[in-house]
């Protein structure tokens, strides 16, 4: 489970249903997945789980992190939920796939 993330805001509220910022660097008006995914390390945020592990995550694996108990996995952000490539913003579309 994140613990914490590279971020544009002091907070964030992951849903696996919100769509991904069609512009990079676009300043998130509110939470959602927004403000994690910001293009900081070539495609990917450093983050801190909960067990004290730290590693890079892909701006595409976002969607595939457990961010709580309820939150789907499989959602439509992902390959297993039925995402395509190019159903990706233009700016992320570069980035791989999860």
């Amino acid at each position: 489970m994140p613990l914490l993330l590279d971020c544009m805001r002091h907070y964030g509220l992951p849903q696996n249903e919100t769509s991904p910022p069609q512009y990079e660097d676009a300043l998130p008006l509110q939470g959602g997945m927004a403000p994690f995914c910001l293009n900081r390390h070539n495609g990917h945020v450093n983050c801190l789980f909960l067990d004290w592990s730290v590693r890079k995550v892909g701006l595409k694996e976002l969607w595939t992190l457990k961010w709580n108990q309820d939150f789907n996995t499989a959602g439509p952000w992902t390959k297993r939920g039925g995402v395509k490539p190019e159903d990706w913003p233009h700016w992320m579309r570069k980035f791989k796939d999860y």
